[in-house]
Parts: structure tokens; sequence; C-alpha cells
């Protein structure tokens, strides 16, 4: 079985690749990823790692983390998965996934770009690594 990544305060080259892993999988299963993101709180100084889809809208957030627990459950043996607790789930319309997509566009693809200490739009963004931003 997978086994759960550490999140740590610093962001760590196995949390960006568990993310592009899970994105990955996600894409697999037709999640409609718009948007897929690690956010870093400073006030809590921990990394979560944001999901937009219009499908969280469409079947609730409940039932979108229940497609991100079966994408951790595909996971081979030797794959981290990132813990639920790390994990947001969000709409398009969420403010953040808003700003990045007017400051930075990947398409499809999975990209790995970080985006620290910007402002976009008066908004300040401390630190970002976006595999994901398009809607």
């Amino acid at each position: 079985m997978a086994k759960d990544i550490l999140v740590t305060e610093s962001l760590s080259g196995s949390m960006m690749n568990a993310g592009a892993k899970l994105i990955e999988r996600l894409d697999a299963k037709q999640s409609e990823i718009k948007s897929a993101f690690w956010l870093y709180f400073s006030e809590d100084k921990t990394w979560k790692l944001i999901i937009a889809s219009p499908l969280v809208d469409a079947l609730g957030p409940r039932e979108f983390y229940k497609k991100v627990v079966d994408a951790n459950s595909a996971a081979s043996e030797e794959e981290e998965v990132i813990s639920l607790n790390d994990i947001g789930v969000t709409n398009t319309a969420n403010q953040i996934v808003q700003l990045l997509r007017f400051a930075i566009g990947t398409g499809d693809r999975i990209s790995g770009i970080r985006f620290s200490r910007n402002t976009i739009n008066g908004n300040f963004i401390e630190d970002t690594y976006i595999y994901r931003s398009k809607l």
C-alpha cells in the first residue's frame, strides 16, 4: 500500500512529486482539474494542496473528496500519497484560483511553477507551487 507523505513547513521534492502524481491519477478519472497548486499558509506554517474543479459545484465537495480518496487508493506501493488533511478542494470561482489564473496560465499539462512573494491585483501570495492554472 502507498505511504502517506509528511507535509512540512518547507515544500519538499517528495511533496511536489506526490502532488503531480495525484493530479495525473485524478486526470485519468476525468476529474476536470482546472487548477491545482500547493499553497503556503504563513499563519499556520503549513502547505495545503488546493484542487479546483467545476465538479466540486456539480457533485459537492464530499463527492469530490471521494474522487481524491479513489485516486490515492490507485497509487502504487512505491508512491507517496497526500493525506486528505493536507488537501483542499474548491470550485473554480475561488479567489486564489482566479488570481493565479490571471497571472499564470499553464494549459492542460502539469507544470511546476514556483510563485513566491508576489502580489496580484493587490493580493499578496506568500508562496505557491503551481501544477495547473487554467479555466
